[in-house]
């Protein structure tokens, strides 16, 4: 497997060669390949296309690309090139995307893990059904007296075995919630931890205060820098993920792209933000999230471009 650094290289390596002249038949062949072997080489692919045009303007950066390359850089595509040699530049791009390179680290301490795009289901030791949907990667730890599942990034969904004896604890961050036979979904993101109940009861702890209960048709969030949790009915469809839908009704536009970007290796950008509160109400494919964007595109009536191995852009 690749470290972050090495993917990073070659990720950087392959755009200088793009960016800076027509590919030949074999390379372009080659570009592919190496793009398709992986998810992740796509996804740090289309992050250097990013962190390239961001950078560009940034002093750091200028003084990191050599002069020789400099003076080379073509009027018609002016990107930004550079050595890689150049350690100020690798090191802010480490730090620029390093946030995407995480999965891979949490994949390797993980016991369950999904690719972008796939969703995954499994039975567990003690009979609870547990599904994943999008990259997505869980620790699993049974005992005798406790059941517990670390939701490490992602979402997940778990129709709890009955044990008196040993509560099931899902956690996420210091969010645990705790059930002893019911179904539930739990959603982590980088705003915080989502927790909703479809059936049964679920005791919501954040580590400071005091838990919550929630019931079927309620759920909680707790942001990431919180540490109590926000009660409200349980969003419609919040677990049609499992069944490889996503319905929406009236859900804005820029929350509906942000779903479908879970669930794609290219970033989903929607370039006319004054479009993003739109409401938006289908039934979309997560099988295809490509047809479900031109689905998107079409309600709202805006046009969908396709950056190969970059973006797919709504304007």
């Amino acid at each position: 497997m690749n470290s972050p650094d090495s993917l990073l290289q070659q990720a950087a390596r392959w755009h200088s060669i793009a960016s800076g002249r027509d590919l030949s038949a074999e390379e372009s062949r080659s570009l592919d390949l190496w793009l398709a072997h992986n998810p992740r080489h796509r996804l740090a692919y289309a992050d250097i296309c990013a962190a390239t045009f961001a950078l560009e303007q940034s002093p750091l950066a200028l003084s990191a690309v050599q002069p020789a390359a400099a003076q080379r850089r073509s009027a018609s595509r002016p990107l930004l090139r550079w050595s890689l040699a150049a350690t100020p530049l690798l090191l802010v791009l480490a730090v620029v995307f390093g946030p995407r390179l995480q999965p891979a680290w949490q994949n390797l301490n993980s016991d369950l893990h999904t690719a972008i795009g796939t969703a995954h289901s499994q039975t567990l030791a003690d009979g609870s059904v547990l599904e994943l949907d999008t990259d997505s990667a869980v620790r699993v730890r049974m005992s005798d007296h406790r059941r517990d599942i670390e939701l490490l990034r992602g979402r997940l969904a778990i129709a709890v075995a009955k044990d008196a004896s040993r509560p099931l604890h899902v956690t996420s961050g210091d969010v645990d919630a705790m059930a002893v036979g019911t179904r539930y979904v739990v959603n982590r993101t980088d705003a915080g931890t989502e927790v909703g109940v479809h059936e049964g009861i679920v005791r919501v702890a954040t580590g400071k205060g005091s838990p919550v209960d929630l019931h079927a048709g309620q759920q909680a969030f707790v942001a990431a820098d919180a540490s109590t949790a926000q009660l409200s009915a349980l969003s419609g469809g919040s677990d049609d993920w499992t069944r490889g839908v996503l319905s929406v009704e009236q859900m804005p536009l820029r929350q509906v792209l942000a779903e479908l970007d879970r669930y794609l290796p290219e970033r989903v950008v929607l370039s006319n933000a004054a479009r993003g509160d739109m409401p938006i109400t289908a039934t979309l494919p997560l099988d295809d999230p490509q047809a479900a964007l031109r689905v998107v595109a079409q309600t709202s009536q805006l046009s969908l471009r396709h950056i190969p191995r970059v973006a797919y852009i709504l304007r």
